[in-house]
């Protein structure tokens, strides 16, 4: 079986997971996304995916997360006030059975200071997660709880494999080899959406 088989076959799984016996329908659309998207060598996470994610991440009174000129803008609302930043993609290390590792720039500057910055972050790195490898977190299920570190004032950066999904399909069988074969290149915020761009050894164009 080659390594897009195999993607495939575990985008199906996860897409059967999330049928919950409502609509057989919404399942297989979602299949012929991924692997059109997959065949393009890139996916697409929605914005309001995002906006979702911000919002129901813990302490948050209300959010709202945007994609438009090469950033992810977030407005946040608080018990003890109001919080706005953007984050600018900076770097990506994905490494063979190694880091899987996303680095952003904050604005405004110092905003990598403040820890509710870096706990939103971690929201948006459990999203797009689960846009990278849609057969390892079940829809439904919670995406935040990934560690988030801060390189100086105004960059954070966050290793995939923190987000608690990730890591258990870590542990071993062949989930885990899948996470190994998509290697992630860069993201781009743009339209409403954020792109993966994706790289996969072997995947014919």
């Amino acid at each position: 079986m080659s390594r897009f088989d195999l993607l495939k076959s575990f985008i199906r799984a996860g897409a059967d997971r999330a049928r919950d016996g409502l609509d057989a329908v919404r399942p297989v659309g979602a299949l012929r996304r991924a692997v059109s998207e997959l065949r393009q060598q890139r996916m697409v996470v929605p914005e309001s995916a995002l906006s979702s994610a911000v919002a129901h991440a813990p302490g948050v009174l209300a959010a709202h997360a945007s994609a438009r000129r090469g950033r992810i803008q977030v407005d946040a609302r608080f018990d003890d006030g109001e919080l706005a930043f953007a984050l600018e993609f900076f770097a990506v290390r994905f490494a063979p059975k190694g880091a899987k590792e996303i680095t952003f720039r904050v604005h405004p500057a110092g905003g990598a200071r403040d820890g509710r910055v870096r706990d939103l972050t971690g929201a948006i790195a459990g999203v797009i997660a689960k846009g990278l490898w849609p057969m390892v977190i079940p829809s439904g299920r919670p995406t935040h709880g990934a560690i988030v570190d801060r390189e100086g004032d105004d960059l954070v950066r966050v290793d995939l494999r923190s987000v608690p999904a990730v890591r258990e399909a870590l542990q071993g069988g062949p989930i885990a080899l899948v996470l190994e074969a998509l290697e992630l290149q860069r993201l781009e915020p743009a339209d409403g959406e954020l792109l993966l761009h994706l790289r996969l050894p072997g995947l014919t164009p």
